[in-house]
């Protein structure tokens, strides 16, 4: 009877060690399948804009608008597809332009749930002046120019701000990359690109109508002046 007893007990410790094992190996397995793809992801935004800003192109404008996904979707076939929610932060080096130097752009995948635990980044040098126009909703509904911007598929409020416009300027000789925060939703990517041309020829250290932007109208409400 102790034998049988022992025999069962050694085997609920076999069960339990190796679904200790089994747990660990797939909770690392998950972070290396999701740390590929977010790398993936963020490699191809920077090849897009390398290619948007330095590929040879003489045009004086170029325009482009990307939607990122709600999700990273992993696993799936024999066991159920799996969602990782995730934020988008697009900085750049320095933060305070220098004509004299290469401007870095950088693409980071963060965890939702922790913003800030870094699981992919990516970034590329340009010849240009890198502007940030972020999405406000909250206390009013706005674009305001920034140092940095933060895309969140899964954000609440008016449209999730998941959407991006990328417009490459060239003015006086000087080029400029342009990266408007916006919405694949309620047509707010066309909201925002007319209030990024308000604080354009507003607010500007060089004023003007560009022709890479709608005609600006209705400007006062619109829009913050200064980089907050």
């Amino acid at each position: 009877m102790m034998g049988f007893t022992l025999s069962k007990l050694n085997l609920l410790i076999l069960v339990t060690v190796m679904f200790a094992i089994i747990s660990f190996f797939l909770f690392a397995l998950t972070g290396i399948v999701v740390g590929n793809l977010a790398q993936l992801m963020v490699k191809d935004y920077s090849e897009s804009v390398f290619g948007l800003v330095g590929g040879g192109d003489d045009k004086l404008c170029h325009t482009t608008t990307v939607t990122i996904p709600e999700s990273l979707k992993y696993f799936g076939g024999m066991t159920p597809t799996q969602y990782f929610y995730y934020v988008m932060n697009i900085k750049r080096l320095p933060v305070e332009y220098k004509e004299e130097k290469l401007s870095t752009l950088i693409f980071q995948i963060a965890s939702r749930k922790e913003p800030d635990k870094i699981i992919a980044t990516s970034s590329i040098d340009i010849n240009a002046q890198i502007i940030f126009y972020d999405w406000e909703t909250d206390p009013v509904d706005r674009i305001a120019v920034k140092d940095s911007l933060t895309l969140d598929p899964m954000a609440t409020g008016i449209a999730p701000k998941n959407s991006m416009i990328l417009i490459k300027e060239v003015y006086n000789g000087k080029t400029y990359l342009h990266v408007i925060a916006c919405s694949s939703s309620a047509s707010q990517c066309v909201v925002n690109l007319d209030r990024a041309s308000c604080w354009l020829s507003t607010c500007s250290d060089e004023p003007r109508e560009s022709s890479c932007f709608p005609k600006p109208e209705d400007c006062s409400s619109r829009i913050t002046c200064g980089v907050n």
